[in-house]
């Protein structure tokens, strides 16, 4: 007889967390990468800082990769100073970046450098899925928060 309202607790309790539980485990690809982003933004920032070195997060749409970089890519060498790269799944696209400083262009310059005292770039990834969602990662250039916004922002 304990067994049995043992098991019936048991499956009263499961039944209320199964569901939290497995959207923590089952996350989509678009939550998968915005992680991602959030996560090497804050170790760029720190790692920037106790390496006493510049860094650099560069996002090519081309290929739909994201690297991380300890120089500036020249696109007459070849890239043997990547230190690890993210490919995005087939149903995340990177669509661009956007930066906070007058002039700068974004050809050539999909680089978010990370600066040896700690700060960053004030810069705005932004991506898309294949069900029409579009976000943009903000990264504050003092903080270590990357802000995450539905839709696409940019600066004024």
């Amino acid at each position: 007889m304990e067994l049995i309202v043992v098991l019936f607790i048991i499956s009263i309790m499961m039944t209320f967390a199964v569901p939290e539980f497995s959207g923590k485990i089952f996350r989509s690809d678009t939550e998968t990468t915005l992680n991602w982003i959030i996560f090497n933004v804050n170790k760029l920032k720190t790692e920037s800082r106790h390496q006493d070195k510049d860094l650099f997060m560069c996002i090519s749409p081309d290929t739909n990769t994201i690297s991380i970089k300890e120089t500036q890519p020249d696109p007459d060498v070849s890239d043997k100073e990547t230190i690890c790269e993210f490919l995005l799944p087939e149903d995340v696209r990177l669509d661009g970046i956007d930066f906070n400083i007058p002039g700068q262009t974004t050809d050539n310059d999909l680089c978010v450098k990370f600066y040896k005292k700690g700060y960053s770039d004030h810069a705005i990834i932004h991506l898309s899925d294949n069900d029409g969602n579009t976000f943009s990662c903000l990264i504050q250039p003092f903080l270590h928060k990357v802000n995450i916004y539905e839709g696409y922002i940019q600066f004024d």
